[in-house]
């Protein structure tokens, strides 16, 4: 019996090696890590390398989880390179065809960080062909994380991001996106480019009526360095609690020939590294506790609380008709969110990286309680707190990047 996974988070990674360097048995590798909805290994687009990607899907399909087809030459760059729109769409009906159907296959590969007017152009003619003839399907396309804060009109057919984003849905059918940043893995001033980046896509996502997923660091290299657990949940919680519906991990195994690459899950020779386990974990328990609540809620609003990087604004007693206070001595994050049935939502995350932080949230008891939700909402707690800011409110001690969830129950 296969598992249903419509109300899972999305969690996937950047699967570089060729289809054959695994077996289908790799698909158990990735499953077990927490990977949901993943890019697979590339292959070219032959019967046989198609007839092979069939037993992939297979084992994904008995694990509960879903894969994206990558195959290269059904990405932007075929057109880039003068393939005709007739003779794109001709060989991607024919590798269509080949695997159509199974309930595993979530999309194709359509590109990465697109960066000039042509290839941004090519990637919605790519975008539409595939969702006008494979419908059910959800062709998957990685921006540049800048796009959304430097791409010009010029680039865009004389829109801004958010409004290029809406001619995309409108014209494609292709209602999400996934964006890239590292820049959170250097130091505090890549946290300020990353909650910057984090900002413009999730406003101009909300503007243009689509979702957005984020390609976020696993892999060192260059200025990027190798994260701590605490900063792979970090990563994840963030960007949860700023509205991001899934995250990509770049990448998962470092190459043979790559020595600057380092640090993956997978390391070179195959071998699972401690980040493989740490990652594992930080999923897992992001899935347990509020990956499928957290797919239904809709981000209203995201304030700092301590320095405010430049981005979200400083959350104040005008933030937020209920919350009067929320005190740390420590950096943490808050967004307000709203529930299909209008209930609402607060995320609260440390945002710290390295220490544990107090946070002490003084609310108008008058107007509304708190319940805190454990396990997806299956475990319910209040949460005691106070009118009176002199009150000695319970403290939430959060590690390093964790997240807490409570509605907010309005009398």
């Amino acid at each position: 019996m296969t598992k249903d996974t419509t109300t899972k988070y999305p969690f996937g990674a950047w699967v570089y090696p060729d289809q054959k360097e695994f077996t289908p048995n790799e698909v158990d590798t990735w499953a077990e890590l927490g990977l949901t909805v993943t890019l697979a290994g590339s292959i070219g687009g032959s019967e046989a390398e198609l007839e092979e990607f069939k037993k992939y899907l297979d084992r994904a399909q008995e694990l509960g989880i879903k894969l994206i087809a990558n195959v290269p030459c059904l990405a932007y760059y075929s057109l880039n390179a003068g393939v005709t729109e007739e003779a794109y769409e001709k060989n991607f009906i024919r590798i269509y065809n080949a695997i159509k159907g199974h309930p595993a296959l979530y999309g194709f590969f359509c590109g990465d960080e697109p960066g000039t007017k042509e290839s941004l152009e090519n990637t919605v003619k790519v975008l539409k062909i595939q969702k006008r003839i494979a419908p059910e399907l959800n062709p998957w396309i990685n921006l540049q994380g800048s796009a959304a804060k430097e791409y010009t009109p010029d680039l865009l057919g004389g829109r801004t991001f958010p409004q290029w984003l809406k001619y995309v849905k409108e014209e494609t059918g292709v209602d999400y996106y996934t964006f890239d940043e590292y820049a959170q893995t250097i130091n505090d001033g890549g946290v300020r480019i990353y909650l910057e980046t984090l900002k413009a896509n999730a406003d101009a996502a909300d503007e243009a009526g689509v979702e957005c997923w984020a390609t976020l660091l696993s892999s060192a290299h260059e200025a990027f360095r190798i994260p701590t657990e605490y900063e792979y949940m970090w990563q994840i919680t963030t960007a949860a609690a700023c509205g991001v519906k899934g995250v990509c991990w770049f990448r998962l195994y470092d190459r043979k020939i790559a020595p600057n690459y380092h640090g993956s899950p997978i390391d070179e020779y195959g071998c699972k590294t401690e980040h493989y386990w740490a990652l594992m974990r930080c999923q897992r328990r992001f899935q347990q506790q509020f990956g499928e609540i957290m797919l239904g809620l809709k981000r209203k609003k995201t304030c700092l609380i301590g320095f405010q990087y430049g981005s979200f604004p400083i959350f104040s007693n005008k933030s937020h008709d209920v919350i009067k206070e929320i005190r740390c001595f420590e950096n943490g994050l808050v967004s307000f969110f709203e529930g299909a049935d209008g209930k609402e939502f607060c995320a609260l995350v440390n945002l710290e990286k390295k220490q544990q932080a107090d946070f002490r949230i003084i609310y108008d008891g008058s107007k509304a309680s708190f319940t805190e939700y454990r396990l997806n909402g299956k475990v319910k707690m209040p949460f005691t707190g106070s009118s009176d800011p002199e009150a000695a409110n319970m403290g939430l001690i959060l590690y390093p990047g964790q997240m807490i969830l409570f509605s907010i129950d309005r009398k």
